[in-house]
């Protein structure tokens, strides 16, 4: 089914009906639960909906994670039996909406882009978090990328257990916050091939690929400031669900995404900075082939009268009746021809 198809699936239909909408085909559902406390951690992998409710507890924490979004019926189902709203559920399953984040009062709805950094690209996926009490709720387009969380939870000695729900909220967030200084970094690494190849080899293609790099800043630039203002709202927000100790750790991320988005705004002058380079290696270019045959044509433009006039059609030119003249006058129209190379090299035009 084509993203298109999708739209016209979902048009004409009321608010809060889920239905995929996204570039290609959901990858299939996978649930898992990872339950702790302080003392005790517990994982549950691929499990059903009805698993839940024996699987949750007042007194533990429990992070349900869904990989895949190819099971509409099911994913519904957990979130109605978490009595979500039904817009949190219209909003994951369409891939296409942008980062943000929802108050509903006992529930913080969060949409956040994760940046997957590839050999040529920039790829971005949707991590959704929905926290709710005990209770976290993540769901992605693929697998958990959030395997080095679980592996900081399940260490017995760790400090992770013993803060609350909001942590677990927060190191998701800060994972993903990470994963734009990689995007930064290939960000770098594509500034660096793009300036190489502009001194070394300003070709006509290379300005298709300025454009593009252009165009991906930009994007990048959009979601750190979608990014920026849901750190920033967690910050200031006076939800129940967020407390004082989780607020300073969600300041030194906020610090992060300020990082980032300056570092953003100087790869943007190196953009343009690239693009003035391309231009400029053009025009010296273009100046040095005008230059070689402005040299050329002046330097023939005497021979071309010596050999135009002694291609005239008269008896009587001068040397034409001396044996050996045409001689002269090829000797003549080399000594021209060096004299003139010797003035362009004097003057440092050749």
């Amino acid at each position: 089914m084509t993203f298109e198809n999708h739209i016209s699936a979902k048009t004409g239909l009321p608010p809060g009906i889920p239905v995929y909408i996204g570039k290609n085909e959901p990858e299939n559902t996978q649930i898992s639960a990872f339950v702790y406390t302080v003392d005790e951690f517990r994982i549950f992998l691929e499990i059903s909906p009805a698993d839940i409710i024996n699987i949750q507890s007042k007194d533990e924490i429990c992070w349900i994670h869904i990989s895949g979004l190819k099971d509409i019926d099911t994913i519904n189902s957990i979130f109605t039996d978490a009595v979500l709203h039904p817009l949190i559920a219209e909003d994951i399953f369409n891939t296409r909406s942008r980062a943000k984040i929802e108050d509903f009062g006992d529930v913080l709805f969060i949409i956040l882009d994760i940046i997957l950094s590839t050999e040529n690209e920039i790829k971005t996926k949707k991590i959704d978090i929905i926290v709710k009490e005990n209770l976290l709720i993540s769901v992605s387009e693929t697998n958990n990328p959030f395997d080095h969380i679980i592996k900081r939870i399940s260490h017995p000695n760790g400090k992770f257990r013993s803060h609350g729900i909001d942590y677990l909220m927060y190191s998701i967030i800060d994972s993903v916050v990470d994963t734009y200084f990689f995007g930064l970094e290939k960000i770098e690494d594509i500034a660096e091939i793009l300036e190489e190849k502009v001194v070394q080899d300003p070709s006509s293609e290379i300005i298709r690929d300025i454009q593009h790099f252009r165009h991906t800043l930009i994007k990048f630039k959009k979601q750190v400031w979608s990014l920026r203002e849901i750190i920033m709202y967690l910050d200031r927000s006076e939800s129940d669900i967020i407390t004082d100790s989780t607020r300073i750790f969600m300041r030194d991320v906020y610090d992060h995404v300020i990082k980032i988005f300056e570092d953003l705004d100087v790869h943007r002058e190196m953009a343009e900075g690239i693009m003035e380079i391309y231009l400029s290696s053009v025009s010296n270019r273009t100046n040095e082939i005008i230059r070689v045959l402005t040299v050329i044509t002046v330097t023939f433009i005497p021979l071309t009268f010596i050999a135009g006039f002694y291609g005239m059609n008269f008896s009587d030119l001068p040397g034409t009746d001396i044996p050996g003249g045409h001689i002269v006058i090829f000797g003549i129209m080399i000594l021209i021809s060096v004299i003139m190379s010797g003035v362009f090299k004097w003057k440092k035009w050749i």
